[in-house]
């Protein structure tokens, strides 16, 4: 049985040039309602499917294969930048960092947050991708199953602290970013 695993990206700091280069890499030829593996690393690695292979894949992308969905408006609501990446049994930390690296190239202060999770919730975590920052965590936690799918209560609360340890991911990044800029020195 193959485990899809789901990786849930939101865009923080945008602007119209990075909302622009996410829907030339992440919209979907017309006609289909996802960009398969193959067009996303044209896109993003400027390879044909001629110039790699599922051991590329692994290594470079961190699946072996791997779609994506985009939702942003037409009024480019930079506020709600998000998309959902689906790959084979982990989360493709490549090419999260390879985005990252895209985006801040266009916008320094751009940077990608999101969570992931196997279709079991095992694995299941948060991640943020930056210029010179990278954090990824799985939420420790023992799952009971029947319980997950049967409390709606119980399943609330498991994503309750998944998206805190999303928060707190952040607020990290935020408090390196400020000391930073409070102790460059410390960073050169």
């Amino acid at each position: 049985m193959a485990n899809h695993m789901e990786t849930y990206i939101n865009i923080k700091n945008g602007d119209i040039k990075v909302a622009e280069k996410l829907k030339e890499i992440f919209t979907p030829i017309k006609g289909e309602y996802q960009v398969d593996a193959s067009d996303l690393v044209n896109r993003i690695y400027d390879k044909s499917p001629e110039e790699y292979d599922r051991g590329w894949m692994i290594d470079e992308v961190g699946a072996k294969w791997m779609y994506s969905e985009f939702d942003l408006d037409d009024d480019y609501d930079l506020e709600y930048m998000e998309l959902r990446l689906t790959s084979a049994w982990s989360v493709p930390q490549q090419f999260l960092e390879k985005l990252a690296k895209v985006l801040t190239d266009i916008k320094e202060d751009c940077y990608i947050l999101g969570t992931y999770e196997d279709e079991s919730c095992d694995p299941i975590g948060a991640f943020l991708y930056a210029k010179d920052w990278d954090d990824i965590e799985d939420y420790d936690i023992d799952i009971d199953y029947d319980k997950f799918w049967d409390d709606d209560e119980y399943r609330d609360e498991i994503y309750d602290n998944l998206n805190t340890l999303k928060d707190e991911i952040e607020e990290c990044y935020e408090e390196y970013l400020q000391d930073r800029k409070d102790n460059p020195e410390d960073y050169e």
